[in-house]
């Protein structure tokens, strides 16, 4: 049975067969959210929990995002159905700091060193990875890698050992900036999407202005979801 009714079919086989209840969890909702087909999905979705009671279906659907699910279900839901009592007003936000501290990098070098045995110095790498990430997992891991992989094959760098300094590390920022990767190519469409964002962050990083952290401010709210920006003694 073709579409999404013999996919709502399965569902409902698929959960009354199972033995505990199933949870559907969704991850990229954002970039989802753009497709039709998707929206037709979650459509679906909604019209089978609301009849639950007489057609098996997920426990729970959880929407994965940076944005607030109530950008989305204006978009699922007709005029006509748009109300407060509706199961996808429920959202959470998620406050577990996902960043590494400059204990998790050192920690984390430790554990390396220990496989390699190249005198690595651990707490000066660590803060200076830090430093230049900020912690950000992404930038922590794809450094790493270009000093263990990338760097000793350099006539700068006689040996892996020698990638592993303070030297090796800002060539291993270079190289990071100068290479295309999913990370920045997402970085710049949020920017291109959102003109405002992209002013405010030109007047703090090229213009040296200092904006005051105003969270209803809309620029600072997205660079805030993004991830762009943070709070540093009441500016941004």
């Amino acid at each position: 049975m073709p579409g999404m009714t013999g996919l709502a079919e399965f569902i409902s086989k698929m959960c009354s067969e199972a033995d505990k209840p199933v949870i559907l969890i969704i991850d990229e909702t954002d970039q989802a959210g753009c497709y039709d087909s998707f929206l037709t999905f979650l459509g679906m979705l909604r019209k089978k929990y609301l009849a639950r009671r007489k057609q098996p279906t997920f426990q729970s659907v959880i929407l994965a995002g940076v944005y607030d699910i109530k950008n989305m279900k204006s978009k699922i839901r007709r005029d006509i159905d748009h109300n407060y009592n509706s199961p996808w007003n429920i959202a959470a936000d998620f406050t577990v700091d996902m960043s590494f501290s400059a204990a998790d990098i050192k920690g984390m070098l430790e554990e390396y060193e220990k496989d390699v045995h190249m005198g690595i110095d651990c707490r000066d790498m660590a803060e200076l990875l830090y430093e230049y990430t900020s912690g950000y997992p992404f930038l922590v891991l794809r450094l790493c890698r270009i000093l263990d992989e990338y760097l000793p094959e350099r006539e700068k760098f006689s040996d892996r050992a020698s990638a592993w300094t303070k030297p090796g590390i800002a060539e291993a920022v270079k190289i990071l900036l100068s290479e295309p990767n999913t990370l920045f190519d997402d970085m710049v469409k949020k920017l291109n999407d959102f003109p405002e964002l992209r002013k405010t962050l030109h007047h703090i990083l090229f213009q040296g202005k200092q904006v005051p952290y105003n969270i209803d401010h809309y620029a600072i709210n997205l660079g805030v979801m993004f991830g762009f920006m943070k709070l540093t003694d009441g500016f941004v």
